[in-house]
């Protein structure tokens, strides 16, 4: 009876190793966790919930552990059942992995996204500065035109009465607005 005892104190010795190992792997996913929501603010929301879920579920079998190990005398009918807890919290474990290693996935794909993004977004505001010089190149070449076509109607203007009929035939064609107004 005693060896048993102490083989049954060395399984709960073990147990509790395996679950400090899963608590602590269980906190490094939590800081995993954290490093992402920086870029999956929408997504952990919604994935927090599991995670406590998980941690609870870990909290519960915590205390049952305690409890097993007030409950000494009892190990014998107990035998199964911590064996049964315990392949679902190695499943459980699994499944944190697996959700774990679809998260990295997914903030992978959404690490290639904004990068395309960022590219895109350099591309076009190249694109925007490209035109806006070219607008303001023909803006002042406008600019330059008006002031080309306003010295030679100023010139015409000078050349005297008899030249008016072709100084305000000028005049119309460079101001074709101020004609139509004028009907």
């Amino acid at each position: 009876m005693l060896e048993e005892l102490q083989r049954l104190q060395a399984h709960i010795g073990v147990l509790k190793t395996r679950l400090a190992h899963y608590e602590s792997e269980n906190d490094a996913l939590s800081s995993a966790k954290a490093d992402s929501a920086e870029h999956h603010h929408a997504q952990i929301v919604q994935k927090n919930g599991i995670i406590t879920q998980k941690q609870e579920e870990i909290d519960n079998l915590s205390e049952q552990l305690s409890e097993t190990q007030s409950q000494f005398k009892q190990l014998n009918t107990d035998a199964a059942s911590l064996a049964d807890r315990y392949s679902r919290l190695e499943k459980s474990c699994t499944d944190l992995k697996n959700r774990f290693q679809e998260i990295l996935a997914e903030r992978n794909e959404l690490r290639v996204i904004k990068e395309k993004m960022q590219n895109e977004q350099r591309a076009t505001q190249q694109e925007i500065q490209g035109l806006q010089q070219e607008r303001e190149r023909l803006l002042q070449k406008n600019e330059h035109a008006k002031a080309k076509v306003e010295a030679i109607i100023q010139r015409l203007s000078i050349l005297g009465t008899a030249q008016d009929q072709h100084a305000q035939e000028i005049q119309q064609l460079a101001h074709p607005t101020d004609t139509n107004e004028d009907i």
